[in-house]
Order: structure tokens, then sequence, then C-alpha cells
């Protein structure tokens, strides 16, 4: 009798989830990741919707406060620097739970600051672990999901960041009149202590990090039989990695090979002056509208909705649109609408309805063109430096983060006309859309 010994060829990982069907584990993980967006976006916005909350109670003009936006952003930068090694180290995971835990306990010990200087130390702090958020959540969606869905996976996971926006047009609507600035932060701190609890019993690692890093891991093929149902109980694994990392030739000195270099110059430039504009933007819009329109916070606040609510539209649909007619052109076209619409609040009277026409506009384009450009990270970078690439270009972007709150202020104690001052932030937005207009096919054709 003839006994069939022969050992199963192992299953390469990759291959196995990019040819996989959907099913509700990836519901689970989307929730959950944007349940994590929700509240690293909230807790990143909060602080322009309370601008003038705080500069009433520490007896300052808001453009004094400037600095805050600048230590936020500059703690932002290093974190992502820091963070995107020890992501593809130790695990999209484990930093990320990390990260959440870290930033809760210290977004509630910012209600008990009492001077300007406190409250932008503890902002700095609190920043270098915001900066984790982002690349792991992104990375994680991206190395679970089939290819074919990459970029619509991470945008919808993205969604999570501009919806922070709902809580803090809620806290703008009901609580800051009533509560004060400080309830902004208790809403932060238990909301994100909260979500620690939740990701910490459901969140699973990443099944690409796991097979890199040892494809006997019992994590690994718990992991992909939640994924891939009916997997074999004797199934081996493997995983083809296209640029293959050891010790000594570590990440992020990848980012500079000739294959990457180029193409990550050009990455990182979008990703600077998209966030330089958006984060002008998001720290000194109510500021503008509030102390210079002289707009009612309620209207500022029905704003925030109207725009969150097309921000959420923009994000979800730009991967899906990316999936269908690739990077380079829809993310041109997100550019030219978040240009065009930026610029217009310089033109249309902001107390008629146009004003929220032009906020519905410029949040649909800008969170478009955020989506698209971290679904474009993850598909640039190879899974061994994954988590430093997506980190490193985010990194380019929170120096523009920094830069532009910093520039917003001096506009406004220059006294800029209006006009003029929503003229020049649209600039940025025309700098990048030349990037992908002229460079972008090598950017967009990168190796994977």
């Amino acid at each position: 009798m003839n006994i069939n010994t022969q050992t199963p060829e192992p299953i390469e990982v990759g291959a196995m989830l990019d040819q996989r069907s959907l099913g509700w584990f990836d519901l689970k993980l989307m929730s959950l990741l944007i349940c994590a967006m929700a509240i690293d976006g909230y807790d990143l916005f909060v602080v322009g919707a309370i601008l003038p909350y705080l500069a009433r109670e520490f007896q300052v003009p808001p453009p004094a406060l400037t600095t805050i936006f600048v230590a936020q952003q500059f703690g932002l930068l290093i974190g992502t620097f820091i963070l995107g090694p020890l992501s593809d180290r130790f695990g999209r995971r484990g930093s990320l739970l990390a990260c959440i835990a870290i930033f809760s306990m210290l977004t509630l010990l910012t209600t008990q600051v009492q001077t300007p200087t406190q409250f932008l130390v503890i902002r700095f702090i609190s920043a270098l672990f915001f900066a984790g958020v982002i690349p792991n959540a992104v990375t994680l969606s991206s190395e679970s999901s089939p290819r074919r869905f990459r970029a619509g996976f991470v945008s919808v996971v993205m969604c999570g960041f501009t919806a922070g926006n709902f809580i803090v047009a809620f806290e703008q609507a009901f609580l800051l009149d009533r509560y004060g600035w400080q309830s902004a932060f208790w809403v932060g701190g238990t909301l994100g202590a909260f979500l620690f609890m939740l990701l910490f019993v459901f969140l699973p690692e990443s099944p690409r990090f796991l097979a890199r890093r040892n494809v006997a891991d019992p994590r690994l093929y718990m992991g992909l039989q939640k994924m891939v149902p009916g997997l074999a109980a004797d199934a081996s694994f493997c995983l083809t990695d296209p640029l293959p990392l050891s010790k000594k030739s570590g990440g992020p000195r990848l980012l500079f090979s000739p294959a990457l270099l180029i193409p990550s110059v050009l990455l990182w430039t979008t990703f600077l002056c998209t966030f330089f504009v958006n984060q002008l933007i998001s720290s000194w819009n109510t500021t503008v509208f509030h102390t210079i329109v002289e707009m009612s916070m309620q209207r500022i606040a029905s704003g925030v909705a109207i725009g969150t609510a097309m921000g959420i539209a923009g994000t979800c649909s730009s991967g899906f649109l990316i999936d269908r007619f690739g990077a380079r052109r829809m993310i041109i076209i997100f550019l030219a609408g978040s240009a065009l619409s930026v610029m217009a609040f310089g033109l249309i009277d902001l107390h008629s309805a146009a004003f929220y026409v032009g906020i519905a506009s410029w949040a649909y384009f800008i969170n478009s063109v955020l989506g698209g450009i971290n679904a474009l990270a993850t598909m640039l970078y190879p899974p061994g430096v994954r988590g430093t690439g997506v980190a490193w270009a985010a990194g380019a972007g929170r120096a523009g983060g920094m830069i532009g709150p910093a520039f917003g202020g001096l506009m406004l104690t220059q006294g800029w006309d209006i006009t003029i001052l929503y003229l020049a932030t649209g600039l940025p937005l025309i700098l990048a859309l030349s990037v992908l207009f002229f460079a972008g096919r090598q950017l967009i054709n990168a190796p994977r």
C-alpha cells in the first residue's frame, strides 16, 4: 500500500490575502480602525475649535497662541519619524495600542493645566503619540486587505479621522459654552480610554507583519483562519517580499534606495503642501469666522458638521475612485478642487448660503486628497518598510502642518485682508498639483 507522506507546499500569504473574498472580518477590522482614527482626529482638531475660549481664559489675543499649534505639529513630526520604524519592528497592533493608551492619559491630564506654557508642553508630548495612529491604522488596513481593494479600504479607514470633527461640532454647539474648554479634553480622554480596551480585546495584528517576522507564529494561522475560513489545520506559510529587509540593511535606509528615493521625495512634497493648507484652515478657520467675520459659534458648528459629512464622503470615495480610474488622475482632480474651494472663501459672502456650499466643497476635496495620498503611500512601499514609509510621508505632512498654522498666525497678526489670506492659502495646493501633473508618473509607476 502506498502512503502519501508529501509535505504540503507552503501557502504564500500575500497571494492568499490578495485573492480572498471579503467578509465579516473586514467589517470588524475597518470599524475598529475607523474608531481609532476618529479619536485621533478629534484630539487633533479640537484645539482649533476651543482657541477663542483658551484666549479668553489666558487673557491673550488668539494669534498669541500660535505656538500651541506649532508645538503640536512639531510633536507630530518627531513622533512620525520615531514611531514608523518601531511599527516595522514591533508590529502595527502593539504600536497603535501604546499610542492610544498614552495620549488618552495625557488628554485627561490636559484638563488640569493653568497656563499657556503648560498647555503647550502637554500638547507637544501628546502629539508624539497622536502621530502613531494614522500610519499604523492605515498600514494595518492595507496589509489585511486584498490588493484590488487596498486603496478603497485605506480611504474608508481614513474616514474616521474626518469623523472626529463630528465630536468637535458637538462640543462647539452644546458643551463649550456651558462647561468650558476643559470639557473637550474630558470627552477625548474618556473616549480614548474606552477605545483602548475595545482594541486590546478585538484588534488583530497584520498577517503580513507576522509572516515577515515568523511564518510559524500561531497568531498568523489563527488570524488567517478568520480571514479565509476552511484553512487546513496543517497549512504552512511563506511570504515573498519584493524588498526583503535584514537587520543590517534596516528599514529607513531603503527609502533612500535608487528605486524609492525620487518617488518618496515626490510623495513627501505632496504631503507637505496638503497638510500645510489643511492644518492652517483647521487651526484658524473658527477664529477667522468668529472674530473677523463675526459669525456665531452655532453657525460655525453647523458648518463644521456639514463639512465633516462631506469630508467623510470624500475620504470614503477617494480610494474607490483611485482603484477605478488611477491614482495620479484622481489626486490631481482632488487637488484642483481643494485649491479652488479654499480660494473661494476669500471671494464669497460668508454670511450667505454660499458659506455652506464652500465648506462642503472644501471638505470633500481636501479629504479626498488626504485619503488618496495615504492610500498611495501604502501602495508605494513594500511590506518590510511600509510602516516606516507611510509614517515618514506623514512626517513630511506634519512638517507642513507645523508651518501652516504659524503662517496663518502671521497673516492674522499682520492684518491681511481676508481675500488675500485665502487666495494665498490655496497656493501650496497648486504646487502639489503641479508636482503630480509634471512628475507624478514616476511616483505612480514606482516599483511596489
